[in-house]
C-alpha cells in the first residue's frame, strides 16, 4: 500500500501531466494556426483565390490555445500578475494573499466549469452551428470552455493544497 506522501507524488505529477498535456496541445494548436494563416496569406496575395474556412478554424484554434494553455502556464507561474502590493507584505501575508487568490481562482474555474459545460450540452440540444461556411458544430467548440476550466481548477486546486501544506508545517 502507497503512503500517503507517495499517493499525493503521484497526483501531484498527475496533475502537472494534464496541465502539459493541455500546453502541448495550445501549442499545437497555435503551430496550426501558423501555417493555415501562411497557407490564407499566400492563396490570397500570390494566387489570388482566398480560402473560405481559414478565418473560422484560426478562430476556433485560437481559442484552443487560450483554453487549453491556462493550465500550464498556471503550473510554471506564468500568468501576468502585479506586484507592486504583494511586494511589499510579509512572508505570512503573501502566503494568506496565495491562499485567498488560489481559492478564488478554483472557484471561479468551477463556476467556468459548469457554465461551459451547460453552454455545450445547449448547444448540442438545439444542433448549434457555426454561421460561417465551415457549419461547424458549436458544441464541439464549447466543450473547450470546460475543459480548460477543469485543467486549471486541476492546478489551483494543487496549488491551493502546497499552500495549506506550507501553512501548516510554519
Amino acid at each position: 500500500m502507497e503512503s500517503p506522501a507517495a499517493k499525493r507524488f503521484f497526483l501531484y505529477r498527475w496533475v502537472d501531466h494534464t496541465a502539459t498535456a493541455g500546453g502541448v496541445l495550445a501549442a499545437v494548436c497555435l503551430g496550426i494556426v501558423t501555417c493555415i494563416v501562411t497557407y490564407e496569406v499566400i492563396m490570397r496575395y500570390v494566387f489570388n483565390s482566398p480560402t473560405y474556412w481559414v478565418g473560422e478554424l484560426s478562430i476556433y484554434l485560437c481559442m484552443g490555445v487560450g483554453f487549453l494553455g491556462a493550465a500550464y502556464a498556471l503550473k510554471n507561474d506564468s500568468h501576468f500578475s502585479i506586484t507592486i502590493i504583494i511586494d511589499r507584505l510579509s512572508r505570512k501575508n503573501r502566503r494568506r494573499m496565495r491562499l485567498l487568490t488560489n481559492t478564488m481562482g478554483l472557484a471561479y474555474c468551477l463556476v467556468f466549469i459548469y457554465k461551459g459545460a451547460e453552454m455545450a450540452h445547449v448547444a448540442y440540444i438545439i444542433n448549434d452551428r457555426s454561421s460561417g461556411a465551415m457549419d461547424t458544430p458549436l458544441w464541439i467548440i464549447w466543450l473547450l470552455v470546460p475543459v480548460g476550466g477543469a485543467l486549471l481548477s486541476l492546478q489551483f486546486l494543487k496549488k491551493l493544497v502546497e499552500d495549506v501544506a506550507v501553512s501548516i508545517r510554519q
